[in-house]
């Protein structure tokens, strides 16, 4: 069984000062008021051309701007009575926020998506990168979730004979439900299956033995969700949803259907010649929904990066 799951109490909130609104800060006041967090709020300055090896004259001013907002910002996070810090971080967007999330040791990052119109994609460039290097969870905050969640989705694909996954889904879980219970939001935990196979067996097997295989992969299923459901310690009142169905899809149409306030989900690291990057079903989920979305990742994702092996070697010497 999966340890407690961490609360989020250091929140690292991604201030974007060119934008016009800022759910992810909004989010974060509430957050931090209930569960008595800190804040620490960041922008990037980002490394602006130099003709001539010289900064443009209008450099200083794009800083003190960026250096106002944040003021205001925690102006306002005081008034809460919140503690509160601040950094204008340099550089890459993504790099800079990772570095900052590993080292200040946050719970959780916290970015606005979906500022700039109706239609946009909730997960652009900087937030493909942050999801899928970032050792700490990632929570990407619509508009319309800001002011808390009513519905939350969780979804979880648990194997208690894969510890690592299991552990995962279980932290979603656990996420979820806090979630939920903070704000009184409905609770959905949905875990999609298929009958692995069924493609050929479809053509080659007779029905009755193509029903039984159906059905045994179905109360397969069925059984590790009851798994799961125990050691996260999931609560009667939660609605449990077994679907099959190919995962990404299954997850699309469901948050959609549900009008899904955030959705949690685990993202699986893998190495390989382009370094650690989000499961393909996550990248795919995350390039469809359109609600909130919390990213957490696998045990021992830190320890593969290389922000979290710094900050190891760091926290030893």
């Amino acid at each position: 069984m999966a340890e407690r799951t961490k609360s989020f109490t250091r929140l690292l909130v991604h201030l974007n000062t060119t934008a016009t609104s800022q759910p992810a800060f909004r989010r974060a006041l509430a957050l931090a008021k209930t569960a008595r967090a800190s804040v620490r709020l960041v922008d990037v300055m980002p490394q602006l051309p130099a003709p001539g090896g010289q900064p443009p004259p209008f450099a200083r001013l794009v800083r003190d701007k960026m250096l106002d907002q944040l003021a205001e910002a925690v102006a306002e996070t005081r008034r809460w009575d919140i503690p509160v810090t601040s950094a204008l971080l340099e550089g890459d967007e993504a790099s800079a926020l990772i570095q900052a999330a590993v080292a200040w040791r946050a719970d959780v990052l916290m970015r606005s998506h979906g500022v700039h119109g109706a239609a946009a994609i909730p997960a652009g460039p900087v937030d493909s990168q942050v999801l899928r290097r970032c050792p700490c969870p990632v929570w990407l905050v619509t508009p319309r979730s800001a002011d808390g969640e009513r519905v939350v989705v969780a979804a979880v694909d648990p194997e208690p004979q894969d510890a690592p996954r299991h552990e995962l889904s279980v932290r979603v879980a656990r996420t979820a439900m806090q979630l939920a219970t903070q704000t009184g939001a409905t609770l959905h935990l949905v875990h999609a299956w298929t009958a692995f196979g069924h493609q050929i067996l479809a053509s080659r097997a007779n029905s009755k033995d193509l029903l039984a295989h159906y059905a045994a992969c179905r109360d397969h299923a069925a059984a590790r969700f009851d798994v799961l459901c125990h050691d996260a310690g999931v609560p009667k009142t939660a609605k449990r949803h077994l679907l099959e169905g190919v995962n990404d899809k299954v997850l699309t149409a469901f948050v959609t259907s549900k009008r899904a306030s955030v959705l949690v989900m685990g993202t699986v690291g893998r190495t390989g010649l382009a370094g650690l990057i989000v499961g393909n079903t996550a990248e795919r989920v995350l390039r469809q929904v359109r609600c909130s979305i919390v990213a957490l990742k696998p045990a021992g994702f830190a320890e593969a990066t290389p922000e979290g092996a710094t900050a190891k070697t760091r926290a030893r010497s």
